[in-house]
């Protein structure tokens, strides 16, 4: 990564070469006839907004896995056992009539009376919702100009629950509010489906798998710049200046309720086993998605945790090949963990390629 190249405020620029790392090591290990099988590299595009891997699941291109490896950038290294959290994005349009703000408005039926509507509908909701699950949205258009009753307003909407099977009904109900708001503000509506994902289906077999193997790597050790830079940042944000969290986590028990962010890895772990693992890339107790973990990723910090995690996945990946027994496990309990669920790609036409806005 060369100084002052874009960056990420998850650490999702470091994804794809830790991953690619791993891959190469393990093709290099197969040119030399030390291992057989076939290694695939899979990278996403869109991960935030579209969520890539969910039509490249439906493409078929896990159809011929036996097991994914994945990683996330964390504030700790740890063999990862939660969930994570379902979720469903979609975007809801009213459509009114312009008319002047001040001479003729009973002329006008305005699209940003809706939107407000809708969202303190959404906001009253909230009190009588699961506590595990979580509504978002953002307000992309609200009008353009004072002194015109707006006839157009968009909004990003985004539903989440630690299980698909919890979220959906929320989902439904926070639809069905855009046609009341609607109605009430007299102006059409629209509701476009953008991407929805599963929850991750944990692999504990794996998962105790990589722990192994993160204790037989160690803890990253860090120099005094590197701690004397943590400490700035979590000062910088209003947190406890403790430093770098460099160690190995003890291996925990999954959370079914946990909360956190949502991964397209979830709907590959509907469709094959997935081994998921964190890495220390920012400071321990880093606020995510902000300008502090772009900083950490830009410099050594990061670096020393992207190369960390390319040797754990690639050394998890040498026991995956070796061992035929810890391969059955794995699959074994996975086809008991997704029992009878089947499997629904919450998508809805082919992939938006194209859309960089």
């Amino acid at each position: 990564m060369n100084e002052g190249a874009a960056g990420h405020g998850c650490g999702h620029n470091m994804f794809g070469t830790a991953s690619l790392g791993a891959a190469i090591a393990i093709k290099e290990l197969m040119d030399a006839g030390k291992i057989k099988g076939t290694i695939k590299f899979l990278g996403t595009p869109a991960e935030e907004k579209y969520f890539a891997k969910v039509w490249m699941v439906k493409a078929g291109l896990w159809d011929d896995v036996d097991i994914n490896l994945s990683w996330h950038p964390g504030s700790t290294i740890e063999a990862d056992q939660q969930t994570g959290l379902s979720l469903i994005d979609f975007i809801v349009e009213f459509s009114g009539q312009a008319a002047h703000a001040s001479m003729d408005p009973w002329n006008g039926r305005s699209a940003s009376d809706a939107l407000e509507l809708y969202t303190t509908g959404i906001n009253y909701y909230r009190e009588h919702i699961l506590p595990t699950t979580r509504i978002h949205y953002h307000i992309q258009d609200g009008g353009q100009v004072v002194n015109v009753v707006p006839d157009y307003a968009k909004l990003w909407v985004r539903v989440r629950d630690p299980k698909r099977t919890k979220m959906l009904p929320t989902y439904e109900r926070v639809k069905a509010m855009a046609e009341g708001a609607a109605i009430m503000a007299n102006v059409d509506y629209k509701i476009s489906l953008v991407s929805g994902i599963y929850e991750t289906l944990v692999n504990r077999t794996g998962g105790m798998a990589m722990q192994k193997n993160l204790e037989l790597l160690g803890p990253i050790t860090y120099t005094e710049e590197e701690i004397a830079f943590g400490k700035a940042i979590q000062k910088a944000t209003g947190k406890p200046e403790v430093g770098m969290a460099g160690g190995v986590k003890p291996f925990k028990e999954t959370d079914p309720n946990a909360g956190g962010g949502s991964t397209d890895v979830g709907d590959v772990s509907w469709n094959v086993p997935n081994i998921n693992l964190g890495v220390s890339v920012a400071p321990y107790d880093t606020p995510w998605h902000s300008w502090a973990v772009v900083a950490c990723g830009g410099m050594s910090i990061g670096h020393k945790g992207m190369l960390h995690a390319t040797k754990a996945l690639g050394i998890t990946a040498v026991d995956l090949f070796e061992n035929q027994k810890l391969r059955t496990e794995i699959t074994e309990e996975f086809k008991q963990r997704k029992g009878s669920e089947v499997y629904e790609p919450m998508i809805d036409g082919p992939p938006p390629i194209g859309d960089n806005k």
